[in-house]
């Protein structure tokens, strides 16, 4: 993971990630015929290394999300190449403008045989929109205006705008679970605690902060049996301690970053599957810090950090360089394989260039520069780019002290949006959607803890500009998504610094493959020889 969280795993976040991604229950557990008679052989079990242990099991971050899709399924699901399919809900409709009505599967039941009702489909959404939950995904379900159990068999969504990124986000953001267990637990729910009841195809069997989680396949799923028996997750921190369990055969199922992948290519048991991400990395700058709040000091930081070098090492050369925080996918589908430069290249840019940065400085409040302190992750495998920040800022009399955190102390802090400075972040995000990344990293609602605006830009201007994005289509759409870009350029809360590729390593145990709409890649695997 990068200094700061992630919110969908996209290689660095784990989201962290994390992310960490996007085809829902793929390779046999998709519906179709039960399997519940498998025998169990030693590749029956699949060990998922993480960099950390699972914390929170609701709407979290990084490797989390994809271990929540297997224990929570979603109202829909996407395939193999990004498209919407039916999950929970077997259909959907769209009967009036940002009006949709969701029409759920029949005698689907909770793991632990409790029946699944429209109320419990349509409260599992409807707390998102709670500001008491503080979820992390409200900058998606701010359009949501109503959510109704419409009938047994139905659900019925009124949204403010937005129709097209809702329905993209739902396979992410709508994990259905029990009313009666969530209202009970307001506070607790999704902790080793209380751990998180679902109806996907796995469940709970140990949730431990310091052991980990244990799935087993879950018997009473309403589609294919889930074609590995049981998921396990191991946290270890140390990419040489990763590398010598997997060569040992303790781990199967590795989340592998760029930087990593020599490495990796040459652990023989394993396979080694690369993906073209859905993610963005950028540096993040609080506006509301007494240096960062002068447009100026981010400007010269923008000039300031010699963004090649750290894409360099950010990526190892698996990976683009990113001028604008748009995910690349987002910006292909939007404005085409061939459009979309164009767009990106009439939005501001700050080369790297140590006399217009020191010029920038000059005009800001603190012209002959200043110390701050970066919190970070202590076990940050990005820790040479941000030495990298450090020295370039060091140029320009910005002395930067980096001061390491225990890793969940410091993703406490972040997400509550405590201590902000500055902070590398990677995030990974699920659909193509340019409505989802905007809101992420501009827009009010994700300004407030929980939220992953870290940067903490967000006016009414900026939200009313977004806005515009949801509520359009076609050629406004793409008007209204590059104001924004252009605003965020011009005002740089962010440095946009790479679409970095990522990979998963994957034991020869197992066959299957994952690409970057998988969601829940474990999933996806079977016993090889099966």
């Amino acid at each position: 993971m990068s200094s700061s969280s992630v919110k969908h795993f996209s290689g660095h976040r784990t989201r962290l990630g994390v992310v960490l991604v996007s085809a829902l229950l793929l390779a046999g557990c998709s519906g179709g015929s039960s399997t519940s008679d498998q025998k169990e052989s030693p590749a029956d079990t699949v060990v998922v290394a993480l960099y950390s242990a699972p914390q929170v099991l609701v709407i979290s971050g990084g490797w989390e999300l994809s271990l929540q899709n297997a224990v929570m399924d979603t109202v829909l699901g996407r395939d193999s190449d990004g498209k919407l399919i039916p999950r929970l809900a077997e259909s959907w409709s769209e009967p009036t403008p940002n009006t949709l009505v969701f029409k759920l599967r029949q005698g689907v039941v909770f793991s632990d045989g409790t029946p699944m009702t429209a109320e419990d489909v349509a409260f599992s959404l409807q707390r998102h929109t709670d500001p008491q939950v503080a979820s992390q995904v409200a900058s998606v379900v701010a359009t949501v205006e109503s959510v109704k159990a419409t009938a047994a068999d139905e659900v019925t969504v009124v949204l403010s705008k937005g129709a097209q990124t809702f329905l993209a986000n739902v396979p992410v953001i709508w994990q259905v679970l029990p009313k009666k267990l969530a209202e009970a637990h307001p506070q607790d729910l999704g902790t080793p605690e209380v751990p998180p009841i679902g109806t996907g195809p796995y469940k709970i069997t140990n949730f431990s902060l310091v052991d980990g989680l244990s799935l087993e396949r879950n018997d009473k799923y309403w589609g294919t049996k889930a074609p590995i028996a049981k998921v396990k997750t191991a946290a270890i921190t140390s990419p040489d301690a990763l590398r010598l369990a997997a060569t040992s055969g303790d781990v199967d199922f590795v989340p592998v970053l760029a930087t990593d992948f020599k490495n990796w290519e040459s652990v023989s048991n394993f396979d080694l599957q690369k993906i073209h991400s859905n993610g963005i990395e950028f540096l993040w700058m609080n506006v509301n810090d007494p240096y960062l709040s002068d447009l100026h000091v981010r400007r010269a930081i923008a000039h300031a950090v010699d963004r090649e070098a750290v894409l360099g090492l950010s990526t190892d050369g698996h990976g683009q360089r990113a001028d604008t925080i748009v995910p690349l996918p987002q910006l292909t589908n939007l404005y085409g394989e061939d459009g979309y430069q164009q767009v990106v290249d009439g939005i501001p840019h700050y080369d790297y260039d140590l006399e217009a940065a020191k010029a920038e400085l000059a005009k800001s409040k603190f012209p002959n520069g200043f110390e701050m302190t970066l919190n970070h992750n202590a076990a940050d495998p990005q820790m040479n780019s941000l030495q990298a920040i450090k020295a370039d800022l060091a140029k320009i009399g910005i002395n930067l002290t980096l001061n390491p955190v225990p890793a969940d102390k410091f993703w406490a802090s972040t997400m509550r949006h405590e201590d902000l400075t500055l902070g590398l972040s990677s995030l990974g995000y699920v659909t193509a959607d340019v409505g989802e990344v905007l809101p992420d990293l501009l827009g009010s609602v994700a300004a407030q803890p929980q939220g992953f605006n870290f940067s903490q830009f967000a006016n009414p201007e900026m939200d009313a500009k977004i806005d515009d994005v949801l509520g359009t289509a076609g050629e406004a759409r793409k008007a209204a998504t590059a104001s924004v870009m252009e605003t965020a350029a011009d005002q740089v809360p962010y440095i946009p610094i790479a679409y970095p590729d990522y990979a998963y390593a994957v034991s020869k145990k197992f066959t299957g493959q994952q690409n970057v709409w998988t969601l829940d890649p474990f999933t996806t695997l079977r016993p090889a020889g099966s």
